[in-house]
């Protein structure tokens, strides 16, 4: 499975290695007033270089604007690019290591996140609209007042997955793991249920009737 670095190093610059790349979180304000080359010195040489999505999320950093960089052994990058996160994932995001991402709020309107690993991963109010999670691991994930319009969820492991207050209209659920997923307040106006077990889940609040090829109704 590909690291974060791994998806930023394939997107700019295609099958480059990646041992000697690392990611540094952008600071808007402090950006425009030094420059992208002095603040991403001063990050390196401040240790806060990162190559995975749980390492940024535990530095207590978002995802939305990084700084790809290339470390020579003297450990000052020579070369970088800027990435917007929410763009890089909505392309290049299927397969991807997303373990504990902090995500919250984020654009990500037709992503390509197949079989990403998002488990534990904070989508709090993202915009996950046409969104491809099908086979994706969501487990652990908070996805609390999340909008998964006409997403496709299709394999999702959601199991433990937090959606309460979810949109879930027109999303496709078919086959998806939904056990102590909690489900209470989400709107699956029309979502296809298909082959889905809720009997485990938590569904308070929830209209199942207007769901779509409803599977098994039983629910906790």
């Amino acid at each position: 499975m590909r690291t974060l670095v791994d998806v930023a190093v394939e997107a700019c610059l295609g099958d480059e290695p990646t041992d000697a790349f690392g990611l540094v979180v952008a600071d808007p304000a402090r950006l425009g007033a030094i420059g992208a080359p002095r603040y991403a010195q001063e990050e390196t040489r401040s240790g806060r270089v990162y190559r995975t999505a749980r390492e940024i999320a535990e530095a207590g950093a978002p995802l939305q604007t990084l700084i790809l960089v290339r470390l020579p052994e003297e450990g000052d990058p020579d070369k970088l690019w800027m990435v917007d996160g929410w763009s890089l994932l909505r392309a290049h995001g299927a397969g991807a290591d997303l373990r504990g991402a902090s995500l919250r709020g984020a654009r990500l309107l037709g992503a390509r996140l197949h079989g990403a690993d998002l488990s534990d991963a904070d989508l709090s109010g993202a915009d996950l609209e046409k969104a491809d999670l099908s086979e994706a691991n969501l487990t652990g994930a908070v996805l609390r007042g999340s909008t998964l319009y006409r997403a496709s969820l299709r394999g999702a492991d959601l199991t433990e997955a937090e959606l309460c207050r979810a949109d879930l209209q027109h999303a496709d659920l078919q086959r998806a793991v939904c056990v102590r997923t909690a489900l209470r307040g989400a709107d699956l106006w029309e979502a296809y249920l298909w082959n889905v077990d809720v009997s485990q889940a938590f569904v308070d609040g929830v209209d199942l009737d207007r769901a779509s090829h409803l599977g098994s109704r039983s629910a906790m």
